[in-house]
């Protein structure tokens, strides 16, 4: 697999630092994760840390190519929402922490993403936006419906409410999926909202292949620091220039981008899934009674 990866996390002017980052490689796949822990709620920094941990353990713990890779995802996130939600309820005093999340798995010549909140992916060919993740926030609700411009979106009053994320509620929110055959020169780009909200899109697929990418990746983080200082959020930017799969086989179809999609679990695997979680809340709540 011929790649170059970059990743930059910085605290911004803030107190703490509730962004983390993850590059991954293992057997001819990548795994690519920006976790933002939410602000508004305690402990930003343990969901966001939790789960980073989470995915990293589901994905080393893949020893065989992925046949699902769209199924793998929504069961690392699935795993990730419910270790968050632990870690939480383990804390001396016990705590709700939410956290955004995008993650990237590529796998052959091939990447599917998924994320919940606004943590962003943006796919980058020919100097172009191919594809980028849509926010579950009321903002991108009213940029969808026609109400706002795109520019608009890093001023609204409401541009901090997120309405998806791991953790809070012990019911996973919906998480929405996208997938694309890479192309040599293709660029990948994920994001905290500390970037994306900073700078104007345009200055985002201006990320050149033909710059140093960390350079690149460095300056960018730089320029929406200063763009926002004194006010400036933390900062996490992990980006990936593709080759090529090198003597993996490719993907059998060709297929440039498809919409992001929803899961949502059908309704008796929901209902089963709510009974586990159910009798697991509660089995983590006795054990806290049991600490005091």
């Amino acid at each position: 697999m011929n790649m170059i990866t970059a990743l930059t996390n910085r605290l911004g002017n803030r107190s703490s630092n509730q962004d983390r980052c993850l590059i991954l490689e293992q057997f001819g796949r990548v795994l690519l994760v920006v976790a933002d822990g939410m602000g508004g709620h305690a402990r930003g920094d343990l969901a966001a840390q939790t789960a980073i941990d989470s995915l990293s353990r589901n994905f080393l713990a893949q020893r065989d190519a992925i046949d699902d890779p769209q199924d793998f995802l929504k069961s690392a996130l699935h795993s990730a929402h419910m270790d968050v939600v632990d870690a939480g309820l383990a804390a001396d005093p016990p705590v709700n922490p939410r956290t955004t999340c995008v993650a990237c798995l590529i796998q052959g010549d091939r990447a599917w993403w998924a994320h919940l909140g606004d943590s962003r992916l943006y796919l980058l060919r020919d100097g172009k936006l191919l594809a980028r993740t849509r926010d579950h926030t009321p903002v991108e609700e009213l940029l969808q419906s026609g109400a706002i411009a795109e520019e608009d979106l890093r001023t609204h009053p409401l541009r901090n409410s997120v309405s998806r994320c791991l953790g809070g509620g012990l019911k996973l929110s919906k998480i929405s999926f996208g997938q694309a055959q890479l192309n040599t020169d293709d660029i990948l780009l994920l994001c905290s909202d500390g970037l994306w909200s900073a700078l104007p899109e345009q200055r985002l697929t201006e990320l050149s292949v033909f710059d140093d990418l960390e350079r690149s990746a460095n300056l960018l983080t730089d320029e929406a620091d200063l763009a926002t200082y004194p006010h400036s959020d933390n900062i996490s930017l992990v980006c990936l220039h593709w080759l090529s799969a090198g003597d993996l086989p490719a993907a059998e179809t060709v297929t440039l981008s498809i919409p992001d999609t929803e899961y949502a679990p059908a309704k008796d695997c929901d209902d089963l899934q709510q009974a586990i979680d159910d009798i697991h809340r509660a089995m983590l709540e006795y054990a806290s009674e049991m600490k005091k």
